[in-house]
Order: structure tokens, then C-alpha cells, then sequence
């Protein structure tokens, strides 16, 4: 048996450290995806919760109960009952405003966001009527008004 030569260990190193940054290249890619798949879902399950606590707070407050029953029946809301059905809107604007930002930052998958705007879009539109929405719409991003702009259009 022969005697390996220096340059040869050198090339047989080169290879395998080679082979060490092609695999450690494929394990911090395969854990980029990892995580951005548990953010996606972390984004969406806290769509999840926000959306849950504001509908939590409309079943147990009977006065807001009664508002979103008066408002079903085109009656007249006093200048309170106003308030307090566009504030609880502006929880939901609140919602579809941070599911837009976590799509365009690509942190909410599309069908993700497909979903959470059509639903967000349906219920704010169909009841939140644009008038108010004028109102209230310099509080959120420009690019955003311009989405919700487009949805009451759309209606």
C-alpha cells in the first residue's frame, strides 16, 4: 500500500469540505422553509384568535347585541350606539389590515389571505356602511384603504 502524498490528502479534504457546505447549504434551507411554514400558520392562528375574541365580546355584551340587531333593521343608532358599532368594526378593519400587511410581507400564504379577505370583506361591507368607512379610513395604511375602497366598489 501507498503512502498518500500531501497534495492528495489536501484534495481528498477539499472534497469532503465541500461536501460539508453542500449539506449544511440544504439543512439551513430546509429549516428556512420550516420556519417560514410555522410562521404562516402562527400568522393565521392568531387571525384566528383575534377574530374569535371580537365575535366572544359581540355574543356576551348584550348592548352591542342589541345594536347589531337594531342596525339588521335599518334602525336609527343614537350617536353612542354609532360608536360603539364602528369601534367594533374598526377591531374587524383592524384584523383584515394586519392579514393584508402579513400577505404583502409574505408572511400569510394566499389561500390564507384569499380567505380571510373574502370573509373580512363580505362582513365589513355588508355591514359597516361605506359612509362610516369614509370616515374612519385615514386611520389605516393608504394601500389598505385603497383594498377596502375597491371592496365597497365592488358591492
Amino acid at each position: 500500500m501507498r503512502k498518500l502524498g500531501l497534495s492528495r490528502w489536501a484534495a481528498i479534504a477539499e472534497i469532503v469540505a465541500t461536501v460539508a457546505v453542500v449539506f449544511s447549504l440544504l439543512l439551513v434551507a430546509y429549516s428556512i422553509g420550516r420556519n417560514t411554514d410555522e410562521m404562516e400558520t402562527s400568522n393565521s392562528n392568531f387571525l384566528y384568535q383575534l377574530d374569535e375574541h371580537i365575535g366572544s365580546d359581540l355574543s356576551t355584551d348584550l348592548r352591542l347585541a342589541t345594536i347589531f340587531v337594531k342596525m339588521g333593521q335599518n334602525e336609527a343608532l343614537s350617536d353612542t350606539e354609532k360608536f360603539q358599532y364602528v369601534a367594533l368594526w374598526e377591531r374587524y378593519l383592524g384584523v383584515w389590515e394586519i392579514a393584508w400587511t402579513q400577505y404583502k410581507s409574505e408572511s400569510l400564504t394566499f389561500i390564507d389571505w384569499r380567505d380571510w379577505d373574502v370573509y373580512l370583506s363580505d362582513s365589513v361591507t355588508g355591514s359597516l356602511p361605506e359612509e362610516w368607512w369614509i370616515e374612519i379610513r385615514s386611520n389605516y395604511k393608504p394601500e389598505f384603504v385603497e383594498h377596502v375602497n375597491g371592496k365597497y366598489a365592488e358591492n
